[in-house]
């Protein structure tokens, strides 16, 4: 199997083993069960060694400091024990192995697809990834390096890990890291409806719900005609939505228009603007806050001593590095929690039991505000507005207006609560998971009244997320980065749809648990059918819809060779910094160059003028390769690579070019 061929499957097994004992051994003082205790660790052992690593790699080699954060935590935590045998995993019995076992298959399932993908931000992930691994800690804009990347990148510092200790490359790290954490999630959602129902056949529905349920645009189709004419009108299709179609009717019988599409195209009629199954998880920051939101509720309340409290800080942490969205919401969650609470005991003063979350919950959020990301980012904005002091500036600013209700599908464009006909797109892009509300809000209420905390902030924080209708964002990262916010609350909905319908449906008519199997069924009809087209692209990886093989032959012989910090130009940003892992100045954003510095060079390139501007080397294609050569031939360039491929009858296929333009100085 050729995945196997593109990392070091020996050094993954390390990291996941030296992850899962630092994780074992940091949970020996919580109530779980040893198969808990196992999975859970990994996912803590990941956290923590991403979060060290995420300091280390500022002072440290990134190897050094990338082993050094794995092995820590084991050091720590496990191996000085007086005991170390009882310490280890013990107890893991046929129903363990059996788990493991998924979860290797679903890891390996998740990746394979993955790797032939080439959808949603590679783009903007890649080039990242790869700086990353070559130390670019606190992470700058690969394509604007006087910039903070201030973007929710745990999970691409993961995949750093990846590349640079078990020789993935960036494009396939991503990938691995996408599909461990997706495993990882799926297992968790089985524990936590195994605890709510005590059913393993609940626990299975549960995590298969969570990863197939999602829009429902195919109902559209059930409509009289004269209905859809209607809906389609009231409908002005944004984004890949418009590239699909001129309409919303056209749009329904045609493919998704965006690159990187598995061999079989995705149907746009199973696809959302809203809340894509989790089929797709495939963009930069995939489940990784789902994953940490996991083991918050399956740790909360479970440990026995002091401990407990640092693990939720470094899993709060780690959340707001994951996506930030998560994170504010989950803090707002509770105070909605808090507010249940004290309309339920009409009393003002909150319980004990609230404030003793106080230490995690101030820790969690002073590290979300100093180590990096979108919220550190807002932060030193902040900052510096307020003082006027010059502090480091953010690639993104975070910044909202009021307006009328309206759900914003990233597809479908505003789609105002007041106009009837938009209703039925809005349950077209929301699904039919909308209609397990009101068993979530009710146990919400329930849960805040056990004074179950966390728990209870995760379900409550769909009143916020709700609430964003009447919010229009006006920051600087598109107009549909609030599509992400609204969604929230049917994610909420997901994990907790199937455990709460099959408690509420015990002891009630068979008629009522066919209605509500048919209902299960359809809420996940749009994820199978997109499970289905995208198994068509696991036999045919690829690098990226902007790399080539010739890409990964100049990865292989110079990333990790050349001066890490000095600038690469190419007339592809995205293809020159994913394979080199150095930066460029194409311009502030992750459209065309618009810098008028690298514009001026690609029009007039000459040595002297792209090591005045800054850049040190050069990784051109054919093209630009042979419109100027000339220009290009000064004896101060140094020549480090030519690469080419020819077809059989010896005609040029393909080229790449590397110089060294650091003499024409």
């Amino acid at each position: 199997m050729y995945l196997f061929s593109e990392f070091s499957l020996p050094l993954f097994l390390l990291l996941l083993t030296l992850w899962t004992l630092g994780g074992w051994g940091l949970l020996a003082r919580f109530d779980l069960s040893p198969r808990e205790r196992l999975f859970l660790g990994l996912g803590l052992g990941l956290t923590l060694a991403t979060l060290l690593a995420n300091f280390l790699g500022r002072f440290l080699p990134t190897s050094a400091a990338f082993w050094l954060s794995a092995v820590l935590p084991a050091l720590i935590f496990l191996f000085p024990r007086k005991n170390l045998a009882a310490s280890l995993p013990e107890n893991l019995n046929f129903s363990t192995f059996s788990a493991l076992l998924l979860f290797f298959l679903l890891v390996f399932l998740s990746t394979l697809t993955g790797r032939g993908l080439g959808i949603f931000d590679d783009y903007q992930n890649l080039p990242q990834v790869s700086s990353l691994a070559l130390g670019d800690l606190p992470p700058h804009f690969a394509f604007s390096p006087a910039l903070l990347w201030s973007y929710h990148y745990f999970l691409p510092l993961v995949a750093a890990q990846f590349t640079r200790l078990t020789n993935a490359a960036p494009w396939v790290a991503m990938d691995l890291a996408r599909g461990l954490t997706l495993a990882l999630t799926l297992i968790y959602a089985a524990f936590l409806a195994h605890r709510i129902t005590g059913s393993k056949i609940a626990a299975a529905l549960a995590a298969a719900f969570l990863y197939l349920a999602g829009g429902a645009r195919w109902i559209l189709l059930l409509l009289p005609a004269a209905w859809l004419d209607r809906v389609s009108a009231a409908v002005t299709l944004i984004g890949s939505g418009a590239a699909s179609g001129e309409s919303l009717e056209a749009a329904l019988y045609q493919p998704w228009k965006i690159q990187g599409q598995p061999p079989l195209p995705f149907p746009f009629l199973y696809g959302s603007g809203l809340d894509p199954s989790l089929v797709l998880s495939h963009a930069g920051y995939g489940v990784s806050a789902l994953m940490l939101i996991f083991l918050i509720l399956l740790l909360a309340g479970r440990g026995r001593g002091w401990q407990e409290m640092p693990v939720l800080m470094i899993l709060l942490a780690a959340l707001a590095l994951a996506n930030e969205v998560t994170f504010a919401l989950f803090y707002a969650g509770l105070l909605f929690a808090a507010f249940f609470w004290m309309i339920a005991r009409r009393s003002w003063r909150l319980p004990a039991s609230l404030w003793r979350w106080l230490p995690a919950l101030m820790g969690g959020g002073l590290l979300a505000l100093i180590q990096g990301g979108v919220l550190t980012g807002a932060a030193l904005n902040l900052w510096g507005r307020l003082t006027g002091a010059p502090a480091a500036e953010a690639l993104y600013k975070v910044t909202f207006a009021l307006r009328l209700p309206t759900v914003l599908s990233a597809h479908l464009g505003a789609l105002p609560l007041f106009d009837p006909a938009a209703w039925f797109a809005i349950l077209a892009e929301t699904g039919l998971t909308i209609f397990a509300l009101p068993w979530a809000l009710r146990h919400a209420w329930r849960l805040a009244q056990e004074e179950r905390w966390l728990e209870a902030a995760w379900l409550a924080s769909i009143v916020p997320s709700l609430l964003t209708v009447f919010l229009e964002y006006t920051g600087n990262a598109g107009p549909t980065a609030l599509s992400r916010i609204t969604a929230h609350f049917l994610l909420v909905l997901k994990l907790y749809a199937v455990p709460l319908l099959w408690l509420w449906l015990k002891n009630r008519h068979e008629e009522a648990q066919i209605v509500a199997l048919v209902w299960g069924a359809a809420a996940c009809l749009s994820g199978i059918a997109l499970f289905g087209a995208q198994l068509t692209a696991a036999p045919h990886p690829i690098y990226a819809e902007f790399l080539t093989s010739l890409d990964a032959q100049m990865y292989q012989k110079h990333w990790g060779a050349l001066a890490v910090d000095a600038w690469v130009f190419d007339p592809n940003p995205p293809r020159g910094t994913t394979t080199l892992g150095l930066h460029t100045l194409s311009g502030t954003n992750y459209g065309p160059p618009d810098d008028p510095t690298f514009l001026a060079l690609e029009a007039a390139p000459l040595p002297a003028a792209f090591a005045a501007a800054g850049y040190r080397y050069l990784y051109l294609d054919e093209e630009f390769w042979q419109k100027y050569a000339e220009s290009l031939n000064a004896p101060c360039v140094q020549t480090l690579d030519d690469l080419q491929t020819f077809s059989k009858q010896g005609k040029l296929i393909q080229r790449r070019v590397l110089l060294d333009v650091g003499g024409c100085r």
